[in-house]
């Protein structure tokens, strides 16, 4: 290429590698640089000093790579092919590497990082940006699919280089909330280069779990082996060439956990020895010293009789497994599990100006879910994940001119993530013929029971539904770079298209869930503490609600399209400025054959109406009665100016600032019906537990019976705002607004002597309009009563005259005669709860201040060694963290008219957190520093390295809520109060903690008709540190001029160090406080041997 007027040049879509830059000019020497690393997404300026003399004299500079970022503001890091190849990781996953990372936060199980894992990898927060809104690209095609997943995840083998950007204030980066994983793909070459590889697991060498030591138990029985290969080289030399690879493994691994379960003695109807008054709900009546409140008697001697256990119930707690100690016991499984995946890459250079690449990539997966219960037919754990993805990468770049670079790139991806489960005939149970008629599907039906601890699974018995999802995209983009004088401006667009094929058969055979609410007492509607167990309304075979749902397929989709402008302004050879702009538009989501709700039409007039009632409200069906045929309220106004600056103090100290506005993509959840608003195109029968406020059970439905009036059929849009009354509905917002964040930071970078680079810096962001309920689309109940009517106290459970009476149009409601006074006072007193998934009322901020020693690979030592401290504070109240409240059942709202008041720590915050990510070379051998010869003293000393990943990481706010609630406001929450001057935590290590985490001195119920004033999360005590040392030792060994041996054994976990999850958080319950799993692995080793050429 030829420099410009001003002396620049400008090297755009450059390949991660090594290089070499000559320049030439009559009347100077020629220049020759040699060991220039390029890196992926990576910005710098070289300034080059030509020498008079002849252009046949030579001055060569070697090793003259950049380490200082002088050309470019981004936060983030460069994980190169020598790091990626040689450090330690359970499953070979180049984006989970990156959690070493400063501000990169891992909020699922770290035991969950194969290619499979897309939901877990997922599930990151980059310099404090949304969880689940990253963005991922492999050869600069996008491969997130609509839930912003990466729909694959590349074998080592396959990738060249990860670059991964916490904070890119490139006007070219969009559709992130919060970073970029760039990965590039490996190409051929002119010469031939290969591997084949093998790796284990011994049992013999593996730690037992730390709960199965504790409770005398052997070493489950597991095994792991993986085993790939790679080949690539020339079909055309100089012109075309290609890299293939291979992977795969299988594993039968060990998940193990604590179960809370109920005894003998219970199940046989007997609490006498559970701590708690069951009370019989057919004995209600009106308290005779009060009569406008209602008292129930307690069973004799706190015995069910016999007679009295519904006979379903009695045939579905067969299949309870039996605690071992007292209510516990220690389970473990024994899932095995397999995947496979292949990929090549051909690069074809058509013309010293044109190059076409094209990347295809497969893989297949099959994954079976962890059966604590023995994999009987209501095992949790019977569902069966199967995924396959095929997915094609082809980038053209054509050099237009000396000056001028044109790439155009195209993507499509189908991914088929299919969850099956097993038949089961439900007749076995006894249940009514009149069900067993009606039912879609056989199964086994869901039973929840509150209270009972079932290692991380919603419900106590049944598997999963049985849902088909098919994840499609098509992706095209195009960047033309032209540098102009001491400008290099880039400009292009970018459109993608999204999509969901869903056919959710939902839960076939019934979803049925027990509370304390019907053996509670004395008083039916807010009875005492320590009485009421929801184990007992099961036995008695009354469910405090369930469904029964039918489905139809649907096929969601949205459009995207971005456009930019960038100037790269290398104002002086010091200072380089940064100015971009970006607009993005994103459609809202579409279902091709307008087969779902698009909202809630809070002000318009109900079709039906009732004396006393000005009705309001009911779901829109998209274009119907002039509703769009769209969710949410895109906006239009996506415009996202970024700036940044680079100066060179010194040829070794550089100072770097950015800003940058960017607009989130959505973070849509797991599909279901209420989660995509499919409702009426999905039926849903629901239960009816009680045609009299919750005083007695419904006389004419029970769990033999439940749905005694048939099971509804898929009506479409034909009930239009009459859907669902007398029932809860679920709606997607249709005020929903577009997440944004304000991204900024500041550094200083200064170069060691050795070329390792320190650098001191801070960032920040702050988000607006994000979704309240997190990535699993947690609610707000626009129906929860207004708090001003806490006043009225019991009178809200007041029986009055129902208006809604003996009228069809309000389904459930129409069958009781008395209505409680609280459900009239409700905005939409037609509905139960009306439940608004993707409330954008969220606000998230972020400050870190971060630490970094980073050198690459030069003289056998590479290294990144980073501290951040951080705040991380937001009002998501519905996220939920592996490691923290990995339940849904505590990510709720405490008071739905007051969302500003569950702004606290994040469940993301880790104030403190440490990483080592290094590779050293052992100087000895053929090639290096010392005893530099071959032979027997090479076989044993020469070609070792070691490498490491440390991690150390304070633990995330606890999230305590009351487990008892009485708020009384019909659709609120409650958390217990705060106990002023009392430590919450206990003292001692870890292990002293596990069976009392928690002071529960530190908190009291609160009263019936309050709130509670404990904050959302209590930073005071958070869960336990982590910490986790991965090391390996790797032998490399020289069999002939291109063959090479490398023998390499991993301790994953090396210490051994148990990553306790939290401790139970629901306040009032028997196990408050108490930890009984792990996360994470526990020691293993792995070994590989590795045959490169």
């Amino acid at each position: 290429t030829v420099s410009n007027e001003e002396g620049e040049f400008a090297f755009t879509n450059v390949l991660p590698g090594n290089y070499t830059l000559s320049a030439v000019k009559s009347g100077y020497k020629k220049f020759i640089g040699k060991g220039i690393r390029i890196g992926t997404q990576e910005f710098f300026t070289l300034d080059i000093a030509l020498e008079i003399g002849q252009v046949i004299e030579e001055v060569t500079v070697t090793e003259r790579a950049p380490v200082l970022e002088n050309s470019n503001p981004s936060v983030g890091s460069t994980l190169e092919r020598q790091l990626i190849e040689n450090v330690p990781t359970p499953s070979r996953n180049v984006f989970t590497i990156s959690a070493a990372t400063p501000t990169v936060v891992l909020s699922g199980d770290p035991a969950f990082v194969r290619q499979q894992d897309q939901n877990n990898i997922a599930r990151v927060s980059m310099g404090g940006g949304l969880r689940s809104a990253n963005n991922y690209t492999l050869d600069g095609v996008p491969i997130a699919d609509i839930r912003n997943r990466p729909i694959f995840v590349p074998n080592i083998e396959s990738v060249q280089e990860v670059r991964v950007q916490v904070s890119a204030y490139d006007a070219e980066m969009g559709r992130t909330g919060g970073g970029v994983f760039n990965a590039t793909a490996r190409s051929g070459g002119n010469e031939w280069h290969g591997s084949v590889y093998f790796q284990n697991r011994p049992q013999f060498a593996q730690s037992n779990f730390f709960f199965n030591r504790q409770a005398g138990s052997p070493k489950p029985e597991n095994y792991y082996y993986l085993f790939g290969g790679s080949f690539g080289g020339p079909i055309i030399k100089e012109r075309t060439f290609f890299w293939a690879t291979s992977e795969g493994y299988k594993s039968k691994s060990a998940r193990n956990a604590e179960l809370i379960l109920p005894t003998e003695r219970e199940l046989s109807g007997d609490f006498s020895q559970s701590g708690v008054t069951i009370y019989d709900p057919l004995t209600t009546r009106r308290d005779p010293n009060n009569p406008a409140l209602f008292i129930r008697d307690p069973f004799p001697n706190n015995v069910i009789p016999a007679g009295r256990i519904n006979p379903v119930a009695r045939e579905t707690a067969k299949f309870f497994p039996k605690p071992t100690n007292g209510n516990r016991l220690t389970s473990t499984a024994n899932p095995v599990d397999r995947a496979a995946q292949a990929t090549i890459k051909i690069e074809h250079r058509f013309t010293d100006r044109y190059t076409l690449t094209g990347l295809y990539a497969w893989y297949d997966s099959f994954e079976p879910e962890p059966e604590l219960y023995g994999g009987t037919p209501a095992d949790p754990g019977n569902g069966k994940f199967l995924r396959t993805v095929n997915m094609v990468a082809l980038n053209n770049v054509f050099a237009v001119n000396n000056d001028t670079v044109l790439a155009i790139r195209y993507g499509y991806s189908h991914f088929v993530d299919n969850t099956g489960v097993g038949e089961f005939d439900p007749a076995t149970l006894g249940f009514s013929q009149n069900f067993l008629s009606q039912i879609p599907f056989n199964k086994f039906p869901v039973i929840r029971i509150d209270g009972f601890r079932t290692a991380g699974f919603q419900q106590t018995f049944g598997d999963r539904e049985l849902i088909d999802q098919t994840y499609y995209s098509h992706n095209a983009n195009a960047s033309l770079t032209k540098l102009i004088g001491s400008h290099t401006l880039k400009s292009g667009i970018d459109y993608r298209l999204l999509g969901l094929r869903l056919f959710s058969r939902g839960q076939s055979s019934g979803n049925f869930g027990f509370d304390r609410g019907f053996t509670r007492g004395p008083n039916p509607l807010t009875g005492q503490a320590n009485t009421g167990s929801a184990l007992a309304s099961f036995l008695l075979g009354y469910p405090s609600e369930g469904s029964i749902t039918n489905g139809t397929p649907n096929d969601f989709f949205l459009h995207y399209w971005g456009g930019y402008v960038q100037d790269d302004w290398r104002v002086t050879p010091k200072l380089t400025l940064n100015l971009g702009l970006r607009y993005e538009y994103e459609t809202g989501l579409k279902e091709r054959n307008n087969h779902f709700t698009v909202g809630f039409a809070r002000d318009r007039q109900f079709p039906v109406q009732v004396p006393g009632l000005n009705l309001r409200g009911g779901l829109l069906y998209a274009g119907v009665e002039g509703a769009p045929d769209f969710q949410n309220d895109p906006s239009k106004t996506r415009f996202q100016p970024r700036v940044g600056f680079a100066y060179s103090v010194t040829p070794q100290l550089v100072l770097r600032g950015g800003y940058g506005l960017f607009f989130a993509p959505h973070q849509y959840p797991f599909p279901s019906e209420t989660r995509f608003g499919t409702r009426g195109y999905t039926a849903v029968t629901s239960y009816v537990s009680s045609t009299d406020g919750g005083l007695t059970p419904c006389a004419t439905c029970t769990l033999t019976n439940p749905f005694p009036n048939s099971i509804q059929q898929p009506s479409g849009s034909s009930q239009g705002l009459l859907t669902g009354a007398g029932g809860a509905i679920d709606f997607v917002d249709q005020n929903r607004k577009s997440a944004y964040l304000h991204k900024f930071s500041f550094d200083v970078q200064y170069e060691l002597p050795g070329g390792a680079v320190a650098s001191a810096g801070y960032l920040g962001s702050r988000a607006r309009n994000v979704i309240v309920g997190g990535i699993n689309s947690n609610t707000v109940n626009i129906n929860q009563l207004d708090p001003q009517y806490l006043s009225l106290g019991t009178q809200l459970l007041t029986q009055v005259p129902n208006p809604f009476f003996g009228n069809a149009a309000f389904g459930a409601f129409s069958r009781q005669p008395t209505i409680s006074r609280g459900q009239l006072l409700r905005p939409y007193p037609q509905f139960t709860d009306v439940l608004a998934h993707q409330v954008s009322a969220g606000r998230a901020d972020y400050d870190a201040l971060i630490l970094k020693l980073e050198k690459r690979l030069t003289r056998g030592w590479a290294a990144n060694i980073n501290y951040t401290y951080s705040v991380n504070k937001d009002n998501v109240f519905g996220e939920v963290n592996f490691f923290s409240n990995n339940n849904n059942a505590l990510a709720r709202a405490l008071n739905n008219y007051d969302l500003d008041a569950e702004y606290a720590h994040s469940i993301m915050d880790t104030p403190h957190r440490f990483n080592i990510i290094s590779i050293y070379e052992l100087p000895f051998g053929e090639g290096r520093h010392w005893l530099n010869k071959g032979g027997l003293t090479n076989i044993l000393l020469g070609g070792w390295s070691v490498s490491v990943i440390a991690t150390y990481h304070s633990g995330v706010p606890s999230v305590i809520v009351q487990n008892n609630v009485n708020s009384g406001l019909l659709g609120s929450f409650q958390r217990p109060n705060i106990v002023n001057g009392v430590d919450p935590g206990t003292q001692g290590s870890s292990e002293d903690r596990l069976n009392g985490w928690f002071n529960p001195a530190a908190w009291r119920e609160a009263p019936a008709f309050t709130f509670g004033n404990a904050p959302r999360t209590d930073e005071r005590v958070r869960t336990p540190f982590k910490q986790n040392w991965d090391i390996a030792f790797q032998k490399s060994q020289r069999l002939s001029e291109k063959l090479n041996l490398q023998l390499r054994m991993e301790f994953i976990n090396l210490f051994d160090e148990p990553n306790f999850l939290a401790p139970a958080m629901q306040f009032g319950r028997a196990d408050f406080g108490q930890i009984n799993q792990v996360g994470g692995f526990p020691r293993l080793m792995q070994f590989m041997t590795r045959l490169q050429w």
